[in-house]
Order: structure tokens, then sequence, then C-alpha cells
């Protein structure tokens, strides 16, 4: 199949997770499909893939895997009865990441428009998992902690183990791509970063970390710096930049960060925001849209 697969975790109304995959601009339902293609391959053994995060961390999750399932069952029934037409809503792709690690000053014009140099090696901070946001679900503003920033960035998410590799080999080391929107306590981490403390806190709040919607695979990208990104609020662009204004690589990115911790399948890299970011209020819309991976949305209250 030539289309990008995109692949989503979802739910039905009083239904398990699931995961979906979009075609054309058509949802499919990829966990049914995988249970009809182990029957038809294997004798129904193999396990149950209900979860993006397993499909990862079992290694499966190549557009080789969704292809392949998809034209055998093509092959010999059609498709459509695995598309999906009830409403469903979406999760983060990647629920329960052991962690989630971010870039910071990544852009320069980002650097400077809050008054930073450009760093001579990379800066990371880490989100707390709690944070994670769906597609669709509403970023709550939090009481008596001031204003509250969107940051849109391109995210990764690890496909394999990595500690100490180089730059070499990182990039073969993940699994695919996203976007997510690193929400940001902005006057608290000026707080904090003023008595030297870390910038936890103002990162991980409840709801701060949306993500998603989609998860695609790396090996559908020629080329990942010829993505663009674009954040907008109500409507109004705030933020566009293409990935190859990026100060560090995803390459070095991932080495860097394996020299300092060890990275697992499923943990989720976030790789720092461009310029134009400012502050959400009640009643806002947000979007964060990475060409050929797609839109993000949030409501803000």
């Amino acid at each position: 199949m030539a289309s990008t697969i995109k692949a989503f975790s979802f739910t039905y109304e009083n239904s398990g997770p699931k995961i979906g995959v979009e075609i054309d601009a058509q949802p499919y339902d990829f966990s049914l499909a995988w249970e009809i293609y182990k029957q038809l391959k294997n004798q129904g053994k193999g396990p149950r893939l209900d979860f993006l995060q397993l499909m990862v961390e079992a290694d499966f999750f190549h557009s080789d895997t969704f292809e392949e399932v998809l034209a055998a069952l093509k092959e010999i029934r059609p498709l459509d009865d695995l598309k999906i037409k009830k409403s469903y809503r979406f999760n983060p792709p990647i629920g329960r990441p052991q962690k989630i690690l971010c870039m910071g000053r990544n852009y320069r014009a980002h650097a400077q428009e809050l008054g930073n140099p450009v760093p001579e090696e990379p800066i990371f901070f880490s989100k707390s998992p709690s944070a994670l946001l769906a597609n669709n679900e509403t970023i709550r503003l939090p009481k008596d902690v001031g204003s509250v920033d969107f940051e849109g960035e391109f995210a990764l998410v690890m496909g394999k183990h990595a500690a100490n590799v180089s730059k070499t080999k990182a990039f073969d080391l993940i699994a695919g791509f996203s976007i997510l929107n690193d929400v940001t306590a902005r006057e608290l981490q000026k707080k904090d970063t003023k008595e030297g403390k870390p910038w936890f806190r103002a990162k991980s709040f409840d709801t701060f970390c949306p993500f998603g919607p989609y998860l695609i695979p790396k090996d559908a990208f020629s080329d990942y710096h010829q993505l663009q990104l674009q954040v907008r609020l109500n409507g109004e662009i705030k933020q566009q930049a293409g990935l190859s204004e990026m100060v560090f690589d995803l390459a070095e990115i991932v080495a860097y960060f394996s020299k300092h911790c060890t990275l697992e399948p499923g943990d989720v890299i976030s790789t720092g925001t461009p310029s134009g970011v400012g502050p959400l209020h009640s009643g806002d819309s947000v979007e964060c849209e990475i060409t050929q991976i797609g839109t993000l949305k949030n409501a803000v209250e």
C-alpha cells in the first residue's frame, strides 16, 4: 500500500483499548484485523495487539506489519467490515511510557525569544507520564500559577533499548513519530529557573502533555527534515518552522540522552519547540500540525 500508515490508539464507548490504522483518511480496526490474520496464517497463535505500546515493545511497529496484514486479508475478503464506522475517542498513542523526555531550546529563534543562549549541547528535562492527554481532550489550566504557554513539538517514540549508543546507530532505534504539545506553566518555570530549581513541576501538571493523535512508523519517511510544524491558536498561526531548523537532529538527541539514561521501547522524546510560544486561556482551541503526521487538537478550560 502506497499511502502513509497512521496508527492510533482508540476506544469505543464501554470498550477496551484498540489499535486503529488510518489509510487515505479511512480508519480501520487493526486489532480486529490482526486477530483475523492470526487465524489465517498461524491458527490463532500470537499476541493480542490492543495497545500500540505493545506493538512497539514487541518490535512489530513497522509499516510492513500493517501492510502485510491488510494485504493478506484483502486477498480473501473485503476490508469494509474492518472500517471504524461508529464514534470513538482517541487515546495517547503510547499510554504508559516509562519516560517522557524533552529537549529545551532546540530552535535558535525560540531560545532567543526567551532571552536564552543557543545551547552548545542538548538540554533535556522530563515531564510526568501522568500529564499525558489525548487528542480532542481538554487542557485544564491550574489556578494560581500564572501564565500557561503552548509549545508545539515533533516527538519520537523509541523502538529499542538504547544505552550509550553512537549517533550512527541511534536513528535505527526509533520506532515512530508523533506530535506533542509541551504545555508549560511559564511564570512558574521562570521562578524555578531563577532559584536554581528544575523545570519538572512547571511541565507536569495533569493535562500538560497532549500527545498524538497518530504514531507514524519511522520507515514511512524518507527524510523527516522536510516536515513542517505549525501551531494555531483559535485558528491563528502562532508557530511555524521546518524540522530542518532544529539545532540538534534526532540521531544526536537519542545518542546524547542514551549516555545519561537508558532509553527503553515506548519512551517518548519531544524535540523542542520553535519561536512563537504564547499563553493559553480558558475557551481557547490549540492545534499542533505536522505535515504527513496529522493534527493534535485540544480545547482549553
